[in-house]
């Protein structure tokens, strides 16, 4: 298989899939339910420069490939955790099973056709033509690095963020509506010069809540 066909292989399994995301967005913006991608234009464009043999498209692809495994490692690790708390996860399972387990399948197929691309492109023939071509082809283990590197410095804001005094103060503003029959878990966070707004979980064994708040300290 010369790198041709592996560029053309990969290009027209990102086409794909851009299309069914693109697609899958529509329907539910359409529907009025919550989606949110902006994959599916970006895997359109690299799927078509693929198809047409770009080497150099190849290596933008392969590097960014890295990046986002990386980030993802690094998102899995040790950001999800601060937003969806194992209690959150496990009430969100339990309540919504089917729609659970399309999006953690959707996330799988999303991370598997990342890793298959990223190996794909570092096919012998691939890298031949490459260094035929005069581009440097080393495997990009500092870019792996910057995409863990980055989502390290991502955890560490969002501890300081949803741990913090305001998030504590959103979680009492919610407490103050709802009561003690729920857990809390800050979801996002605003504030400055004395005025924020928060959006806060609010979970049991029988329902998820989303309930935004808002303060401002410096009113009479």
């Amino acid at each position: 298989m010369n790198y041709r066909s592996i560029l053309k292989t990969v290009g027209v399994m990102l086409v794909l899939f851009g299309l069914i995301d693109l697609a899958l967005m529509i329907y539910c913006v359409v529907n009025g339910l919550g989606y949110s991608s902006s994959f599916n234009i970006f895997a359109i464009a690299a799927g078509v420069f693929l198809m047409r043999g770009s080497l150099r498209a190849a290596h933008v692809i392969t590097v960014l490939c890295a990046f986002i495994m990386g980030a993802v490692i690094g998102v899995t690790l040790l950001i999800l955790p601060f937003v969806l708390p194992i209690g959150l996860l496990v009430t969100q399972v339990k309540l919504y099973p089917g729609q659970s387990l399309l999006s953690w399948l959707a996330a799988l197929l999303w991370l598997g056709l990342l890793v298959w691309t990223y190996r794909q492109l570092r096919k012998a023939p691939v890298l031949e033509a490459s260094r035929a071509a005069g581009r440097r082809m080393a495997r990009p283990y500092f870019t792996f690095g910057v995409g863990l590197a980055f989502a390290i410095l991502m955890a560490a804001l969002l501890h300081v963020t949803l741990h913090g005094a305001a998030a504590s103060k959103a979680v009492a503003l919610v407490r103050q509506q709802l009561g003690p029959g729920y857990k809390y878990a800050t979801q996002s966070i605003q504030w400055g010069g004395g005025r924020g707004r928060a959006v806060a979980a609010a979970y049991n064994d029988h329902e998820i809540k989303y309930v935004p708040v808002r303060w401002d300290d410096q009113e009479p």
